[in-house]
């Protein structure tokens, strides 16, 4: 994984927490790239971690699990008073708690404007998956509202003390294509991404927030995914991600835990038509954590995948490129996500141009040139050195 954790080699056995001495003088495999590699007992008990498991606590393994967005869950983990980490992790605790509120009075607000409001991710994530608010790092608070509502929802959130900075011709864009825009409150310092689409449509997951809302379920008091689109939007967001951080495999672990309704996982992700990220998530899942698997038709689609896509875990962010390929169900969707990377423009290309549209594609293309052709930036620093 190019995140800091090595990764088991595939075929390797992965090794269980509380395993005698021999397991623990291993040499952990190498990684791709990792900034932080620890040791073969570091690596062990952070896995361990992840699976949910006891484990004993030093200072290289939490310095690992911060590079992993495991400080929380290492926090509960632990079998050992750890100073560090015991600080750390009660305030990422106290974040969540924080942010549970206000996402508490935002929901309230959307309930009594009679605007259907689901929250996801965030402290809602972490009760569903590990039974407390305070166990996942976050930065913001994810909301969805029906597209049908976006104009209604963004307003009351401005009521509610939130400020956006795009302009108009940004937010048109970032309906129709992202389906998100952020939002800041400067009171209280709080950060709200705004969503009207389930995912950017370079990444798409096929969902009616109809149909989403009628199979929702209440979390922490506020509305919230059911369980099988918990399943499927969480699978999917870790691929989307190429699982670059340990805390995805981590959420993956804690579902294949919960009694769960496969058949309906298999049809509500074949609708989506994100089967193949879903099975893959959890074939990845079990093969670096060793999780057994849930009976599901999307495990056995994914599984002809999966050698093209273990070496794409943690090489980058984001999925791009030929990565889609690999992780969306249809090639024809791969090829509408690349040729709206090329055609839609992002918002910094909006802050460059005033012609943002027409600007993304010459720049891409400008990059595209070969230094010296008409046009490239080489040779219009030749033509300006001539000068």
């Amino acid at each position: 994984m190019n995140s800091h954790v090595p990764l088991p080699a595939h075929g390797e056995r992965v090794p269980q927490a509380g395993e005698g001495a021999p397991g623990r003088d291993q040499a952990p495999p190498s990684s791709a790239c990792g900034t932080f590699s620890p040791d073969a007992r570091g690596r062990r008990e952070l896995l361990a971690a992840a699976r949910g498991e006891r484990v004993v606590v030093d200072d290289d393994l939490v310095r690992a699990a911060a590079a992993e967005g495991m400080l929380g869950l290492l926090g509960r983990a632990a079998t050992n008073p750890h100073r560090d980490l015991q600080m750390k992790a009660a305030a990422v605790e106290a974040h969540g708690v924080f942010m549970t509120a206000e996402l508490a009075r935002i929901a309230a607000a959307f309930e009594q404007a009679k605007i259907r409001l689901l929250a996801f991710k965030g402290p809602v994530l972490s009760q569903q998956l590990y039974g407390h608010p305070g166990l996942r790092s976050f930065s913001d608070l994810d909301v969805i509202v029906a597209p049908r509502h976006a104009d209604a929802g963004e307003a009351l959130l401005r009521t509610l003390g939130y400020r956006d900075t795009i302009r108009d011709a940004e937010r048109k864009t970032n309906r129709r294509f992202a389906g998100e825009a952020l939002f800041a409150n400067g009171g209280n310092g709080v950060l709200v991404d705004f969503h009207t689409l389930f995912s950017n449509r370079q990444f798409p997951v096929r969902f009616s927030f109809d149909d989403v809302w009628g199979r929702r379920a209440s979390v922490l008091g506020v509305p919230a995914f059911g369980d099988a689109d918990l399943v499927v939007l969480t699978s999917s967001h870790a691929a989307k991600h190429l699982w670059h951080k340990l805390e995805y495999l981590a959420q993956i672990a804690a579902l294949a835990r919960k009694e769960i309704d496969w058949n309906e996982v298999d049809r509500v992700a074949r609708e989506a038509r994100v089967t193949r990220q879903v099975g893959l998530s959890f074939l990845l899942a079990s093969e670096i954590l060793g999780i057994p698997l849930p009976e599901s038709r999307c495990v056995e689609a994914a599984r002809p995948h999966v050698e093209l896509v273990r070496p794409l875990v943690g090489t980058a962010h984001d999925a791009t490129g030929r990565a889609l390929f690999h992780l969306l169900d249809r090639r024809r969707d791969a090829l509408y996500a690349i040729a709206l990377s090329v055609f839609v423009p992002t918002g910094e290309d909006f802050r460059r141009s005033a012609l943002p549209w027409l600007y993304r594609p010459l720049r891409l293309i400008r990059r595209l040139l070969p230094q010296g052709a008409p046009g490239s930036r080489g040779a219009r620093a030749g033509r300006s050195r001539d000068y």
